[in-house]
């Protein structure tokens, strides 16, 4: 497997045009952190917001506690986009490395992270019927509203239920 090294993860491709790179490349930017090449579902994806890739194509949905649940997506890859993808777009998803994620209100630094039924979004609930989205690691907490926080990527997958 070939690597792009100097990509920008925030440039991104609509749907009508064709893009350099093809789903499932990967590429560095000048940083070091580590991206694939998705394609956004129907629905597109947000900056920062976790996506589960849901086909070998590399589409990807926006995580819940749906389209994690064992049956659908347990054990997939997830990413999180460091810029928003709009519906059947292209761009890049962090995979390994420094990066932003969407999580809710009051999610704590070093705490297991899960799916929710708030599309992309990670909270430290814990709720019955979530599953962990295993390899994010918050670097600081978050205050009481929803938002993105600083964290450190390890290539995420869906786990187990809660």
């Amino acid at each position: 497997m070939s690597y792009v090294i100097g990509i920008d993860p925030s440039e991104v491709w609509t749907s009508t045009e064709i893009p350099p790179f093809r789903p499932g490349q990967r590429g560095k930017d000048d940083d070091g952190n580590e991206y694939v090449f998705v394609r956004a579902d129907s629905g597109g994806v947000t900056q920062y917001f976790a996506a589960v890739v849901t086909t070998s194509a590399y589409v990807v949905d926006m995580v819940d506690t749906t389209n994690s649940a064992p049956g659908a997506s347990q054990g997939a890859p997830v990413v999180i986009p460091q810029a928003t993808i709009a519906a059947s777009g292209y761009g890049w998803g962090l995979v390994s490395g420094l990066g932003s994620v969407r999580v809710l209100a009051s999610a704590a630094k070093g705490t297991r992270l899960n799916s929710t039924a708030t599309s992309g979004a990670l909270d430290d609930d814990g709720t019955a019927g979530a599953e962990e989205i295993t390899g994010i690691a918050l670097l600081s907490a978050n205050g009481g509203a929803a938002g993105a926080v600083s964290a450190l990527v390890t290539y995420p997958y869906v786990g187990r239920t809660l």
